[in-house]
């Protein structure tokens, strides 16, 4: 029976799984998707296969857990940035900084390792739902600045969500977090008040 490091099994177990999915991670990082293996998986975290085994079935099954994990901390981090909002003014800002901030954590970089690996259907249709779940609150606050609803917001929102990625870009390349979003958000923001003006 393997060694007990925790002062309960049920967090022995939680502090095992977590050191397996942070191999997971650091071997999706360093070398993509394809390289997160059970069997390297194991080795990267010091651990035996059948310990591995016990908790995820599949690397399949650890790449599910990476990426649903990975949209939980984003919520989260969003939830802290924009719940508390006084404008949408702030929402767009918050938004942006806490994207920012995350990328310099290096925290996007495990989202564009994984961006290609194949995944079950149903886990591809989760994402989807959870991709516009996070556009959701730049959408709501587009919609207070004047973006009409309907299909003509659905181009803008695509396009905010662009810059929202370049800001991600930029700090990943080593500029400032603060300064990337303060200027993403004065483009944002600038945007949407001359397309509200023009009434589009």
């Amino acid at each position: 029976m393997p060694r007990i490091t925790e002062p309960t099994v049920a967090e022995h177990r939680a502090k095992q799984r977590a050191a397996v999915l942070q191999a997971a991670e650091d071997l999706a990082v360093e070398r993509g998707g394809a390289a997160v293996t059970v069997a390297a998986v194991a080795a990267r975290a010091g651990l035996a296969r059948p310990s591995v085994y016990a908790y995820f079935s599949s690397a399949e099954e650890m790449l599910v857990a990476l990426v649903r994990e990975g949209f939980e901390r984003w919520q989260a981090a969003l939830h802290d940035a924009v719940g508390d909002a006084a404008s949408p003014e702030d929402v767009v800002r918050g938004y942006l900084s806490a994207a920012a901030s995350r990328a310099a954590r290096g925290e996007h970089r495990l989202a564009a390792a994984l961006s290609g690996v194949p995944l079950p259907p149903p886990v591809r249709e989760e994402l989807l739902v959870r991709h516009r779940e996070m556009a959701a609150p730049l959408a709501a606050a587009a919609r207070s600045l004047g973006l009409p609803e309907g299909a003509d917001a659905e181009p803008v929102i695509a396009l905010l969500m662009t810059v929202v990625n370049h800001c991600i870009t930029r700090v990943e390349a080593g500029h400032s977090p603060a300064d990337e979003a303060r200027i993403a958000g004065d483009v944002l923001l600038g945007g949407l008040r001359g397309l509200a003006a023009a009434g589009r």
